[in-house]
């Protein structure tokens, strides 16, 4: 980070490509007549692997599913295997593993918070959507008033982002994750849900998803299942706009090289920029 920040205040930031027009595209159009090349030889044998040119054109094997229908047995018996635990509890477990509560600092000093309970019980009222009045109703001991006073002091954007960064680098580094991937793969989507009650105000309406106001949010998680960055945006806008803002402000020690999207998440230009950075 602090030499990403050097190089910055330098603008010696290095590309990923040749910084020479000229010969760059002279690389690339060579690269272009090769591959063409090898395409239209393939093909003249019929031996383009996964698919075949027709008369009517290109027909693509259809992939087989990722998870074979007899892995639902083992699945179905692992899950039994895991223990029933409440979910208050989970958290409190997590933090003990990750320490990741301590980057909610506060807003003026930098403390971190004084009691835990209380500001992991504002996270998960966060994180259930079941907001700070009914999680102190049910909540024993809390109260909306102190629950209010730890949001306002300790839960912002960036300590969300530092304490997500701390969970995703903590899995990254466990050595089970390495059999999901190797954290250098990722994919984005959008998830809509619909705004209900006083939070119909504040709903975007996209006629892609009829007539009642929602949020969009956006994620991008890693080949080991690490949602690594998360964020509300317009329902209005193309997702492709927030595909590099997750890929380059994330916090976490992912070095993401090849990341998939779905047509929402492409445009030509992203697509250029993903190469320009590498």
């Amino acid at each position: 980070a602090e030499k990403f920040a050097a190089l910055k205040r330098e603008q010696a930031l290095p590309l990923a490509i040749n910084p020479n027009s000229d010969q760059y595209l002279e690389e690339r159009l060579q690269l272009l007549d090769e591959q063409l090349a090898t395409v239209t030889r393939l093909a003249k044998d019929n031996e383009l692997p996964d698919a075949i040119l027709t008369e009517s054109g290109l027909k693509i094997t259809p992939l087989d599913a990722a998870v074979p229908d007899r892995a639902q047995a083992l699945i179905d018996q692992t899950s039994q295997l895991l223990p029933r635990i409440k979910i208050t509890e989970l958290l409190m477990d997590v933090d003990d593993w990750t320490g990741f509560s301590r980057h909610f600092t506060h807003l003026k000093d930098g403390a971190e918070a004084k009691d835990r309970t209380l500001l992991l019980s504002a996270i998960l009222g966060d994180a259930i959507n079941l907001g700070l009045t009914k999680m102190a109703e049910s909540s024993p001991g809390l109260t909306y008033a102190k629950l209010s006073w730890l949001q306002a002091w300790h839960i912002r954007d960036e300590t969300y982002s530092a304490a997500l960064a701390e969970l995703v680098n903590h899995q990254y580094r466990h050595a089970f994750a390495a059999h999901w991937g190797d954290g250098t793969t990722s994919s984005s989507d959008g998830q809509r849900f619909r705004a209900g009650g006083r939070g119909e105000s504040t709903g975007h309406v996209n006629p892609k998803y009829g007539s009642e106001p929602g949020r969009l949010f956006y994620t991008h998680i890693s080949d080991q299942y690490a949602p690594f960055s998360t964020r509300v945006v317009n329902v209005g806008v193309r997702d492709s706009t927030y595909v590099l803002d997750g890929l380059l402000y994330h916090e976490s020690d992912l070095r993401i090289e090849e990341h998939y999207t779905d047509t929402a998440g492409f445009t030509d230009h992203v697509f250029a920029l993903m190469h320009l950075l590498g």
